[in-house]
């Protein structure tokens, strides 16, 4: 047994639980410490009638007075008054006493009212009760003794945050990792290794008298869900029980095949995720999705299952984008742990403090086990973590560019990191570029614009109009001249007959009917004479091509666009709101030309009739039916223009014009075919994955935010590591910092304990420091100190091989105990709770685990990795603070990959303590409520998993060997006899079908404590 050494105030408590542990003051780790700004320098030689005047008038009227708010962790405006260098530093206002001279003092101000001071005391303490001002002796003692140069002998020593720089250096969790030889211990089927002398020893001070080995059943099943976070198969089970080996032997061999499973991964990384509260939406006010944040989840499974280094699992996590690890994937998806810092508030940008305080606390508690985001506003009360600390980790996120995830204010989402070099992502994306060149050059050698530009003069000095008027709602209106009949027209061949419809003023743009009928009646070539061209023979036969060829005459189908010239209507579209006999020419989405092509109508958005041919203006832009004379002759021009779609507007209006210009008929033709004539094909643009990660950014120092208020900047800060660590400043040339802070936090001594701390707790269920978040001063003394060094020594001398620390601790004999009660009542009174690890402590599943127990025993458990989740379109966002983002998804994978939302937390998740994903959760919660029982009975996931259960028992065989399957299948063993006995009389009291009995019984195992506990 070491000696003891005694540190003053806290630390003496905490360290004398730690017997054993070594303790150096003045580390090499913590040589230039920073100190708080007040001097730890001796009083100035003071008259002993001086001093005695303090002690009689002013240390009494201090605590009285000014204690309650001014003094320990109260500093009301910053102001301490217990501590000569507390009045010195001054609060916000600056110091409060100047000695020697009372009428610049700021307390004698306040005392007295003057000065625009606020007058202290005030008026009211916090519970609104009123207070008395100071008498007049009172104010003249404290006058006279400003007078006198304020001599106080009061000192608060040399301080780092919230301890002693005595206390700092001494505290046990800040020391090197010491070498510590395991104790000497008796009683071989107690101790398996090195972990059970040092448990064993308490248990023996204790008298306390472990609990046997656990069977094997119970064994394989703890081990099975601690490693896989799943149930075994019954015939996993069979073959354990079965394996004629050693127990030791056997079970390590049972460890061997769930470490190599790739289910290990998912369950110790979703424990991961709850202590860096992974996240799948940016908890902004409206809570927007992160699409790509899975990537850095499954990076975490899968460095569990690699049984990457602990170091290099840290480093990656801070620093990936820059260290690289086994790849330029790796390393930036790996850093998608910045990247899911919470954002806060309606615009994230204004906010990005509230963001930078979110991973400062968590890289803090997360990593060292230290609440470092209590120092955004003031020295950490309790701690050795000062405010210039705080901001010097700020200044190095300052420093790194962050993705922007979107917000009600600034939109869709920004700077998401390509996860391929520039090098690889030209390589992707040069055969697309290439395909658009090829494209781009044939659009070019048709020159489109051009040749549309030509007809716009032709059109403006050769169209004559014959005939314009309007069609009212439900109306229609006849192609005629006034007389009544067909208009008479002398064409020549490649003139051009124009029927333009236009939408009215209140966009009354509609479906309309165009009937128009065009006739020849005389002409040089014989065999023109009495052919007829009519829209609606054009519905029959599916308006194949625009232009469309008809009986020698050209048909196209355009919008008539003013100064540039018509526009052909490219696009075609078929089977229109899901109606085969539907098709269409369009541009974008209108105008268009379409016809029903079937002969009976057709509902659609309304009634439309057989075979024929219809036109949709868009508002504010017509659309023309043109038609190009095929030779010399007379034609009569007739037909109608209805509204095919009353809407109670204002209808539209069309124009009949002839275009005597043969050029503008031949160039009208020659532009449709040259638009109709196929481009080289363009595959889709290949998409460059992304990563929710972080990169480098600008790097700057920052100053202090005075009481953590971005808007009130004090002294700047230098980047640099934490004080009580050394302090070592970033480089000039470093960039950020990243890469220091992530080698500052991988290889120091702190992160060690932490880590080793949190995979014990996974083990069972405690740590050895029961507050894993915090090793500070007010966290808990570890219960097994020695033990808790030496475990941290061999994870560093394994390299930080996870996996490593999982055989040693699975093999000892503390783990592979039953977790019966130790004999004897006063055993139990001695350790109740069970820190000295007699017995092995039961829990209840965790939210996953029940979820993907349900699954498994359903036979519908998809063990396949998830990978993103089914977010709407970015481009379709629309999310406010009113109408933030909210979903939840349905899937049959594994519980951890599921849609993890920050606002509004997963119904189920929440139901049954899942973590919670706005603060890190070092451990699970276990509450028991009403709720929880009610799910078992009503809801219609675990009904139907029920109902899965039974199908999968089936029908054939005797009840008694279904209830056995059906034990097997749920708690992987034999049922008792009085447990068939109790289910063969609920199969024949309850009512329902017999499907329905039989799944009442399955509903009740898998409700039942075995199926739900762990022993």
């Amino acid at each position: 047994m070491r000696n003891r050494r005694s540190v003053p105030l806290a630390p003496a408590l905490v360290m004398a639980v730690c017997v054993g542990l070594p303790v150096t003051v003045g580390l090499p780790v913590t040589v230039g410490l920073p100190v708080s700004s007040a001097s730890a320098a001796d009083p100035a030689p003071a008259a002993a009638a001086d001093f005695a005047h303090f002690e009689a008038k002013i240390r009494p009227l201090l605590l009285a007075r000014c204690a309650s708010c001014h003094a320990g962790e109260k500093t009301s405006g910053g102001l301490a008054l217990d501590s000569r260098e507390g009045w010195q530093k001054g609060g916000d206002s600056g110091p409060a006493i100047v000695p020697g001279d009372p009428s610049a003092s700021l307390i004698v101000k306040a005392v007295r009212g003057l000065g625009g001071v606020s007058p202290m005391p005030p008026e009211e303490d916090h519970n609104g009760l009123p207070l008395a001002r100071l008498s007049a002796d009172d104010i003249a003692a404290l006058v006279e003794w400003v007078a006198a140069g304020a001599p106080d002998p009061r000192s608060a020593g040399a301080r780092i945050g919230g301890m002693s720089a005595e206390e700092a250096r001494s505290w046990w969790a800040f020391q090197p990792l010491a070498p510590v030889t395991a104790p000497t211990a008796d009683g071989a089927a107690t101790i398996h290794n090195e972990i059970d002398r040092f448990i064993h020893r308490q248990l023996e001070e204790a008298a306390i008298t472990p609990a046997p080995p656990a069977d094997r059943r119970t064994l394989i099943r703890r081990a099975t869900y601690d490693l896989t976070g799943l149930p075994p198969s019954a015939d996993e089970v069979d073959a354990f029980l079965a394996d004629p080996a050693p127990d030791r032997e056997a079970f390590r061999s049972v460890v061997e095949r769930l470490l190599a499973s790739p289910q290990y991964g998912v369950q110790w990384g979703r424990r991961w995720l709850d202590v860096v509260r992974y996240a799948d939406t940016a908890g902004e006010n409206t809570d927007r999705p992160l699409p790509h944040a899975w990537r850095y989840r499954n990076w975490v499974f899968d460095a569990f299952d690699r049984d990457l280094p602990w170091r290099e699992f840290v480093r990656l996590q801070i620093a990936g984008d820059i260290l690289g690890g086994t790849s330029h994937h790796d390393g930036l998806v790996a850093t998608g742990y910045l990247a899911i810092a919470r954002r806060f508030g309606h615009d994230i940008d204004k906010d990005v403090h509230l963001m930078h305080e979110d991973l400062i606390d968590n890289l803090g508690k997360n990593f060292l086990g230290l609440t470092t985001g209590c120092a955004r506003c003031h020295d950490h009360k309790y701690d050795p973590v000062s405010s210039d600390d705080y901001y010097a980790l700020y200044g190095i996120l300052a420093g790194t560019r962050f993705p922007f995830p979107g917000c009600e204010a600034k939109g869709q989402p920004r700077d998401l990191v390509p996860l391929l070099s520039p090098e690889e992502t030209d390589r992707l994306l040069a055969p697309w570029k290439s395909a658009v060149a090829a494209r781009d050059a044939a659009l070019a050698a048709r020159d489109e614009v051009g040749r549309r530009a030509a007809l716009a003069p032709l059109l403006a000095e050769h169209a004559r109009t014959i005939q314009s008027a309007p069609v009212g709602e439900g109306m229609a209106a006849a192609i005629a001249a006034p007389d009544g009949t067909a208009h008479r027209l002398e064409l020549r061949k490649g003139e051009v007959i124009h029927l333009t419809v236009s939408p009215n003023g209140n966009h009354g743009a509609d479906t309309t009917v165009v009937d128009l009928v065009v006739t020849c009646t005389s002409a040089a070539d014989r065999s023109l004479v009495g052919r007829r061209w009519a829209t609606a023979d054009l519905a029959a036969g599916a308006l194949p091509a625009n232009p469309l060829e008809a009986d020698g005459a050209v048909w196209c189908f355009v919008e008539p666009a003013a100064g540039g010239g018509p526009a052909f209507l490219t696009q075609r579209k078929q089977a229109i709101e899901g109606h085969a006999a539907l098709v269409a020419w369009v541009l974008g989405d209108l105008p268009s030309a379409f016809a029903n092509t079937a002969p009976e109508p057709v509902k659609a958005w309304t009634e439309l009739a057989g075979h024929t041919f219809f036109v949709h203006p868009a508002p504010q832009r017509p659309v023309a039916v043109a038609w190009v004379c095929p030779g010399d002759g007379q034609y009569t021009v007739g037909g109608s223009v209805a509204d095919g779609h009353p809407a109670a507007l204002d209808g539209v209006a069309f124009t009949v014009a002839h275009v005597a210009s043969a050029a503008y008929g031949a160039g009208l033709t020659a532009l449709g075919r040259i638009q109709s004539s196929p481009l080289p094909d363009v595959p889709p643009q290949p998409v460059v994955p992304v990563a929710y990660a972080v990169s480098e950014g600008e790097p700057l120092d920052v100053p202090v935010q005075q009481r953590g208020d971005p808007e009130k900047p004090g002294p700047l800060v230098r980047r640099r590591w934490l004080g009580i660590f050394g302090g070592e400043s970033v480089a000039a040339d470093a960039g950020s910092g990243r890469r220091q802070l992530a080698d500052w936090i991988a290889t120091n001594p702190l992160t060690t304990r932490v880590i080793v701390n949190r995979l014990w707790q996974w083990h069972f269920g405690a740590g050895l420091v029961r507050t894993p978040n915090d090793f500070g001063s007010r966290g808990a003394a570890p219960t097994h100190p020695e033990l808790l060094e030496w475990l941290a020594s061999r994870f560093e001398s394994d390299r930080g091989s996870i996996k490593a620390f999982h055989r040693l601790v699975m093999d000892s004999a503390a783990y592979q105990r039953s977790g019966s009660a130790p004999a004897g009542a006063a055993a139990l009174h001695r350790d109740p709770d069970d820190r000295l690890l007699g017995r092995f402590p039961p829990r209840r599943l965790t939210a996953e685990e029940i979820r993907d127990s349900l699954l498994a025993a359903a036979g519908t458990l998809d063990l396949s990795p998830g990978e993103g989740h089914p977010f709407p379109p970015e481009s379709t966002w629309g999310f406010t603070q009113h109408g933030p983002f909210v979903a939840v998804y349905d899937s049959s994978r594994r519980s951890a990959y599921l849609m993890v939302q920050r606002q509004r937390r997963h119904p189920y998740l929440a139901l049954f303590d899942g973590a919670d994903p706005n603060a890190s959760t070092p451990a699970r919660q276990t509450t028991t409520m009403p709720t929880q029982a009610l799910y078992f009975l009503n809801d219609p996931f675990f009904h139907t998993q029920a109902a899965k259960v039974i199908e999968r028992i089936g029908t054939d065989g005797t009840d008694d060997a279904r209830i056995a399957g059906l034990h097997r299948l749920l708690l992987q063993r034999a049922p008792r006899a009085t447990e068939i006995e109790r289910s063969r009389r609920l199969l024949a009291t309850h009512p329902g079908s017999p499907a329905e009995r039989w799944q009442a019984l399955a509903r009740v195992l898998m409700a039942s404590n075995e199926f739900l506990y762990l022993d």
